[in-house]
């Protein structure tokens, strides 16, 4: 029995120890949910791995049960059951096409084994969520090498965890450079509104949230496509593996309702990475500080109508879509020295460091903006980088809301 699915998630060597699972009854509605499932594959798994194989099959005959769609825990009771009619196991026989299948159900049991050792303690915060504003309620953080969504919710400006779930995203793997490559796109991105399930072909599943890939950013580097939503899973099965999707980010579709139900559907941030690193509570504290000190800054060095002074926080490769660092230089140059005096009041700040890009910072908020002879209030969002040992503005501008 160390042939197949059984063997290769064995050999693996990651099934440790795992709490009890805890099944909860199916709801009645048309996509069930998810609570339990994953705690019953988990502990088939470990009943499995300690050869314990009664207990095992009781733990996936029952997940089996609840959820006949839930391909991977189909293959592993097969395969269980197969072994001890001393037959060869299933997912070691088949065609490519089927062997093609089976890999990718091996991969979706290594990743769920993965962050359940790897899960976070409760004092650990992703260190690329700087700052949350005081309107965003949630904010989604995506790990590709986990599979796996973090749900926060904003507790007095601190995150705080309140669920996780196991996540495809693009066949192609990750970093999207153009249409077709179907990859995922890998930095900080928004939700810009909702599509309902019965809008949608059914590979959507439960819904869809699109995301606004390709930001100013995507389009600044030449990133081409467009419909990266985050969407639920195909409606003949549960889940999928975790390359599955054309570069979305899919759930199981009782995991996306939860998640929808949620969340607000515009302008919840969307962090997508493939390695999210994790620090303590109180050196993200700290952090979070350090960087809204920056914002702060720039507002004071635009009030004191020092042009030397408020020009030091642009970076040399600045553009705004129509002005470069010279051509902007020059146009503040000249409008400020009109006025008398600016004030300027930032609040809503929001602040999200690209996961895989630690040298790249989203900024967005409310300004409100007063000088001697004009005032106005907007949405700005500013792509800050590290250069020459200070943080500077890359982009300036409204925010983007990608392409459906």
């Amino acid at each position: 029995m160390t042939k197949g699915l059984i063997g290769s998630v064995i050999a693996w060597g990651i099934l440790s120890s795992f709490g009890n699972a805890a099944a909860d009854e199916l709801s009645q509605g048309p996509y069930g949910l998810s609570d339990g499932n994953e705690e019953l594959l988990l502990s088939g798994l470990k009943n499995l791995s300690s050869h314990e194989l009664d207990s095992a099959l009781t733990d996936l005959k029952q997940l089996t049960e609840r959820r006949p769609d839930f391909r991977l825990a189909q293959l592993v009771y097969a395969d269980i059951l197969s072994a001890q009619a001393q037959g060869a196991p299933l997912s070691s026989s088949g065609s490519h096409s089927d062997k093609q299948k089976i890999d990718g159900l091996i991969s979706e049991a290594k990743v769920r084994l993965l962050m359940e050792m790897e899960k976070p303690s409760i004092d650990m915060l992703p260190a690329d969520m700087l700052k949350m504003s005081e309107n965003q309620k949630y904010a989604v953080v995506v790990d590709t090498r986990l599979s796996r969504l973090f749900l926060f919710e904003n507790h007095d400006g601190i995150p705080v965890l309140v669920k996780d779930f196991y996540a495809s995203y693009g066949r192609g793997g990750v970093g999207k450079e153009k249409r077709g490559d179907l990859k995922t796109p890998l930095g900080v991105y928004f939700i810009t509104g909702r599509l309902e399930d019965k809008n949608l072909p059914s590979r959507y599943g439960s819904g869809a949230l699109p995301l606004n890939y390709p930001n100013v950013w995507d389009e600044r580097l030449g990133r081409t496509g467009n419909g990266i939503w985050l969407h639920g899973s195909p409606v003949e099965t549960y889940s999928r593996p975790p390359k599955a999707s054309e570069g979305c980010i899919s759930l199981t579709n009782p995991d996306f309702i939860e998640l929808d139900q949620k969340i607000d559907f515009k302008d919840t941030p969307v962090l997508v990475g493939h390695n999210i690193r994790w620090i303590k509570k109180q050196d993200w504290l700290a952090q979070s500080k350090r960087f809204n000190s920056l914002i702060e800054r720039w507002a004071a060095d635009w009030e004191s109508l020092d042009h030397s002074r408020y020009i030091q926080n642009y970076a040399t490769n600045y553009h705004d879509g129509k002005r470069d660092l010279k051509q902007f230089s020059s146009y503040k140059k000249r409008v400020n020295s009109s006025k008398e005096f600016i004030d300027v009041n930032v609040d809503n700040l929001s602040l999200y460091r690209y996961p895989d890009n630690p040298d790249l910072v989203v900024a967005t908020f409310r300004q409100d903006y007063k000088s001697s002879n004009l005032q106005g209030k907007s949405i700005k969002r500013q792509y800050w980088t590290f250069e020459n040992d200070r943080w500077r503005i890359a982009y300036e501008g409204l925010p983007s809301v990608g392409k459906p």
